[in-house]
């Protein structure tokens, strides 16, 4: 029996956060599913497994290179990641590294997140200037829930970087770590500020520790990209060991993406034109104007 670490991704839509919860309430979440896949395909016992994760994420939160540590009787560590994703139920089991038994998954040298975030109705500019004040050492008391009475709230962000996607804005964060919430948190500032809601004074007064949050982004937007160490190597299969996973899922979500373009296609392109009195001299429509100032891209 050895310990290996194991990259894994996780749609976070999915499941009720990171951590198994207790069995009478029923909820589904990835330590849950993990374990149950391992003991389905492994020879090493209940009490043997020892799972550990790197990084915790709260239900709806996503991840594309969170970190597992767990026991293993596979001797070829690609039969392992193979064996757990043909019977795995949305989780992906990406790279592996052999581990030694002290190794503590927590004790990474950086994690980083993004956070997609609608750029409907955002200026730009006042976002990435908003997001661009967290970046470097501050205390976070305000945009952190914290347990701990007397948990240090002090530390530094190394970066923050901003970009425009097609109809979004993507937020990077990489630090050694990153207090609970603290994001979402954030986040939740930074849109406001964008929006024009808020201020980066307001920002800038909440960081020198005046009473009051801007409340909590929702959790779908938040991806934990990946986590790193400095001493330890992770290997890739020369096959990708998800590849029927992927497209199962892919072909679920041009289902997804088909069904809404129908519905939205119906609505706005078809059903406005059977409302009475649509045409008003010059041809506009007022139902169309409108439609048109909310930005849902019709012509």
């Amino acid at each position: 029996m050895k310990r290996v670490a194991v990259k894994v991704a996780y749609l976070g839509e999915n499941f009720h956060g990171s951590q198994r919860q207790p069995e009478s309430r029923g909820l589904r979440t990835v330590e849950s599913e993990m374990l149950d896949k391992i003991l389905l395909v492994d020879k090493v016992s209940p009490g043997q497994v020892d799972l550990r994760f790197a990084s915790r994420t709260d239900a709806g939160v996503s991840a594309l290179g969170n970190v597992v540590c767990f026991h293993t009787e596979f001797e070829d560590n690609d039969l392992l990641l193979r064996a757990l994703n043909s019977v795995s139920d949305g989780v992906y089991y990406r790279a592996w590294a052999e581990v030694p038994e002290w190794f503590n998954p927590r004790m990474a040298a950086k994690r980083s997140y993004r956070y997609t975030c609608p750029s409907h109705r955002i200026d730009f500019e006042r976002f990435a200037e908003a997001a661009k004040i967290f970046e470097g050492h501050h205390d976070f008391k305000r945009f952190a829930k914290v347990e701990e009475k007397y948990r240090n709230t002090v530390m530094a962000i190394d970066s923050v970087e901003t970009r425009m996607g097609d109809g979004v804005i993507e937020t990077d964060f990489v630090a050694d770590y990153f207090l609970w919430n603290m994001i979402r948190r954030i986040m939740a500032a930074v849109m406001q500020v964008g929006r024009g809601t808020a201020t980066v004074d307001d920002v800038l007064s909440k960081l020198d520790g005046d009473d009051g949050t801007f409340g909590l982004a929702k959790p779908g937007g938040l991806t934990l990209l990946d986590v790193s160490y400095g001493d330890v190597a992770f290997s890739h299969p020369i096959r990708c060991p998800y590849e029927k996973s992927i497209r199962q899922d892919t072909y679920r979500d041009a289902l997804d993406s088909a069904f809404h373009g129908a519905l939205r296609s119906y609505y706005f392109d078809r059903a406005w034109h059977d409302l009475p009195g649509r045409e008003v001299e010059g041809g506009r429509s007022p139902l169309k104007g409108f439609l048109q100032r909310l930005d849902l891209g019709l012509p």
